[in-house]
């Protein structure tokens, strides 16, 4: 069985932390607790 990596990008505004599969956020993708867009996440792995 394959283990998948998992990336972690955290939002700079509220502290939000997502986690997927893809090793880049999708350009339409906004924080679900603050609202910014992508440009506000930093990947932290």
């Amino acid at each position: 069985m394959e283990e998948k990596k998992l990336h972690h990008f955290q939002c700079t505004v509220c502290g939000y932390v997502y986690e997927t599969e893809e090793d880049e956020l999708p350009d339409d993708f906004v924080c679900p607790v603050c609202g910014v867009g992508k440009d506000m996440f930093v990947k932290v792995d």
